[in-house]
């Protein structure tokens, strides 16, 4: 295995959480070992103290999908900014305490294909499932490398399953969102660059216009793909956290679940600055902390 080690610009990063929280799918630990699939190849990953041992890419790909030209300080001082100035000059305790408790996670560079089918497959189910499901989906439609394993299928070979075959991968009602989502990407090869360079709400409605994509599924792809900090994905454990901790701050007074998505999420860009997104991270990432 390859390694660097990290300069202190680096730090902190805390590659298990990082892979835990929740953004990535399909990846297992092994020991002190990561292991997964990245942009069509099959990545290992081990942390000692500061110094990151990997196979299976260059250290330039690594270090983009591991998201380490991202300085926490500075994400960090433009969220606190942003925080006081809307307060007023008041800090907030309660997300200064779950930030020191997740500051080592990063968000990754995922590739937006395989972060896109991901997502569609994350819908109503828990970790253990979801990666269950993109396993499946690898070993039964992704092509085989040199050592035997399967890496991530492409959309031409997606479109071209059957829906019966999809549900034989615990898709269940997700196999005709994959299949139609797949089926428009292969007749769209440049649908992920022209996302890429459209304003966050304009890119987020184009990825809405795929079957199975809501507003949460959209800014996880947004965020987790396409690099864009102001995306604000909102589950169950974020509402509860924004309109428990928030609620005098958010617009109107009603049950946690009577808020819109759009409500939270904005609520989030306005509160948290343009890394909202890095901000829900923090905050998310501590269910298991």
């Amino acid at each position: 295995m390859n390694s660097f080690y990290l300069p202190s610009s680096c730090l902190p990063f805390d590659l298990d959480l990082t892979f835990s929280c929740g953004q990535i799918f399909g990846w297992k630990k092994i020991r002190k070992t990561w292991k997964g699939v990245h942009k069509g190849r099959i990545i290992t990953l081990k942390m000692e103290k500061r110094t990151i041992s990997y196979s299976g890419c260059n250290s330039d790909t690594l270090f983009n999908f591991l998201g380490l030209k991202d300085n926490p300080g500075d994400i960090y001082r433009s969220i606190n900014n942003s925080i006081t100035k809307y307060n007023h000059g008041s800090e907030d305790s309660f997300f200064n305490e779950m930030y020191e408790l997740s500051k080592g996670i990063r968000i990754l560079r995922q590739d937006p294909w395989e972060c896109l089918i991901s997502f569609i497959c994350s819908q109503n189910s828990n970790v253990q499932a979801i990666g269950k499901r993109i396993i499946l989906l690898m070993k039964n439609y992704g092509p085989i490398c040199s050592n035997d394993e399967n890496l991530f299928p492409n959309a031409g070979i997606l479109s071209e399953s059957t829906q019966d075959d999809l549900r034989k991968c615990q898709t269940g009602y997700r196999a005709p969102y994959l299949k139609g989502t797949a089926e428009y990407i292969k007749n769209n090869s440049d649908f992920f660059d022209q996302v890429f360079i459209l304003q966050y709400q304009e890119a987020k409605n184009a990825l809405m216009k795929l079957p199975g994509v809501g507003p949460k599924v959209a800014d996880c792809v947004l965020l987790f793909g396409f690099e864009r900090m102001e995306a604000v994905p909102v589950d169950i454990r974020i509402r509860r956290i924004i309109t428990q901790q928030y609620a005098d701050k958010l617009p109107t007074h009603y049950a946690a679940s009577e808020y819109s998505y759009n409500t939270i999420s904005d609520f989030c860009r306005n509160y948290f600055g343009p890394y909202a997104g890095y901000a829900q991270q923090y905050l998310f990432a501590t269910r298991d902390i």
